[in-house]
C-alpha cells in the first residue's frame, strides 16, 4: 500500500490517542487495536463495575461534594502499600502530584535521565526548573549509573521504575544505595513507579520515611485497567506529605473515580493473575520479537521496546501498521535521546499478541 502524504509524519505526543490515529487514517476507532497504551488488556477488575453502578443509584453519590481529605481512598491505597495514610497524598494523575512536588521543595535543577516519560520535561519546564539532561546508553541496557546520577549541583533527579518507555527495572538493593548516595548530597529522588506494580518486590513506597529524600509517586489506573478515572498518589515522609497535601488544589479527585479505585485496590485475587498473566504473555511476545531479528530490552512491565533494522523506515513501518493492519504501536520517536527506529508495543492478550507478531513479519519483509 502507498503512503498518502495526507498522514503526514507528527508522531502523537503519548499513546493511546486513538482518536487522533482515527481521524488521521480515515479508519474507526473500533476497528483498531491500541498496542500504544500501556493499560490491562483484561480489562478492570470485576469489583470496580458494580461498585460505580450501585453508588449511581444514590444520588447524593453527585450532590454532595468529595471527601476533602479522601480518607477512604487513602484508607485503601494505605493497606494495599502498607504504609499509613499520613505518608500519602493523591491527585487526578501524575503530573499535578510531580508539579506540587517540584514548587513544594523549590527545586531549581532537575537531572533527567534520559530516553524518558515526555511528561517530566513538560513538568519541570512549566515549574521553571532547569533541566540537566543525562542520556542513558542503549547498548548497556538504559541502566542507571549510581556515581553519575548522584554527582553534580542538581538539587534532584528523576528516576522511573521500571523505565518508560524500555521496561528495564532497577533491583531494589541498587535503587535504594542511588537514593542514599543521592541523601549525602542533599539531592531529592522523585521516583515514577507507575509501573511497578509487576515487580511489587523492588519497590521503595515503603521506604519513605526512612529515606527523607524520596518521593514515590504511583498509578492506580494503569495496572487496574481505569486509566479513564484518573487516580495516582505520592508516597513520601509523613512532614513532606503534609506540605503536599496543603499545597494541592482542594478536591483533586472525583468522588466517582475515588470509589472505583478504592474498589480496584482491594482485588487481590485481580492483582495476582494480572501479574502471572502478564508474565507469561511478555515472554511469548519477547520471544516472538527476538524470533523476529528485533532488537529487544528485559522489560519487567507490561510493555516491551524493541528496534527496528536500519533498511526499515519506523516512520514508514508506524504507517503501515496502522493501515494494513488496523494496529497501533507507539512510535518512539519523540522520546529524547533515544536512537533511530525505536517503538514500543504493549503486552496485550496471546491472541492479540500473536497477530502483532504476524503483522510485523508481513512489514518487514515487504520493507
Amino acid at each position: 500500500m502507498t503512503l498518502d502524504k495526507k498522514h503526514g509524519s507528527e508522531v502523537p505526543l503519548h499513546g493511546g490517542q486513538l482518536r487522533q490515529i482515527s481521524e488521521r487514517f480515515s479508519i474507526q476507532i473500533s476497528d483498531l487495536i491500541d498496542f500504544s497504551a500501556n493499560i490491562n488488556p483484561d480489562g478492570l477488575p470485576p469489583g470496580v463495575l458494580s461498585t460505580l453502578r450501585a453508588s449511581l443509584d444514590d444520588p447524593a453519590v453527585l450532590t454532595s461534594y468529595p471527601d476533602l481529605e479522601e480518607a477512604s481512598l487513602k484508607g485503601a491505597i494505605a493497606t494495599y502499600c502498607a504504609l499509613t495514610q499520613q505518608h500519602l497524598a493523591v491527585a487526578n494523575g501524575f503530573v499535578p502530584l510531580f508539579e506540587c512536588a517540584l514548587r513544594t521543595l523549590k527545586i531549581k535543577r532537575c537531572m533527567l535521565p534520559v530516553p524518558a516519560f515526555l511528561e517530566y520535561r513538560r513538568s519541570l519546564a512549566r515549574c521553571r526548573v532547569e533541566i540537566i539532561p543525562q542520556p542513558l546508553a542503549a547498548l548497556s541496557g538504559f541502566q542507571y549509573e549510581a556515581h553519575a546520577l548522584s554527582h553534580g549541583d542538581h538539587d534532584a533527579i528523576v528516576l522511573a521504575n521500571p523505565q518508560n518507555p524500555s521496561g528495564v527495572l532497577t533491583r531494589k538493593e541498587a535503587m535504594l544505595d542511588l537514593v542514599s548516595r543521592c541523601a549525602d548530597r542533599n539531592i531529592t529522588v522523585f521516583l515514577d513507579e507507575a509501573f511497578i506494580d509487576y515487580a511489587p518486590s523492588d519497590s521503595l513506597t515503603q521506604d519513605v520515611e526512612r529515606l527523607r529524600n524520596l518521593v514515590v509517586f504511583r498509578s492506580v489506573t494503569k495496572f487496574h485497567g481505569i486509566p479513564g478515572l484518573r487516580v495516582a498518589y505520592a508516597a513520601t515522609n509523613q512532614s513532606l506529605a503534609k506540605l503536599l497535601n496543603e499545597n494541592l488544589p482542594p478536591w483533586p479527585i472525583t468522588t466517582l473515580a475515588a470509589l472505583g479505585a478504592t474498589a480496584a485496590l482491594k482485588d487481590d485475587a485481580f492483582a495476582a493473575g494480572t501479574r502471572e498473566r502478564n508474565q507469561s504473555r511478555r515472554t511469548q511476545l519477547s520471544n516472538g520479537l527476538q524470533k523476529l531479528g528485533l532488537c529487544t530490552y528485559p522489560s519487567a512491565a507490561n510493555y516491551l521496546l524493541f528496534q527496528l533494522p536500519k533498511s526499515t523506515s519506523p516512520q514508514t513501518f508506524w504507517e503501515r501498521m496502522i493501515l494494513e493492519h488496523h494496529l497501533v504501536l507507539r512510535n518512539c520517536s519523540n522520546y529524547e535521546s533515544l536512537p533511530e527506529g525505536h517503538l514500543r508495543c504493549a503486552v496485550r492478550t496471546e491472541l492479540e499478541n500473536e497477530a502483532l507478531l504476524r503483522a510485523i513479519r508481513s512489514v518487514i519483509q515487504l520493507s
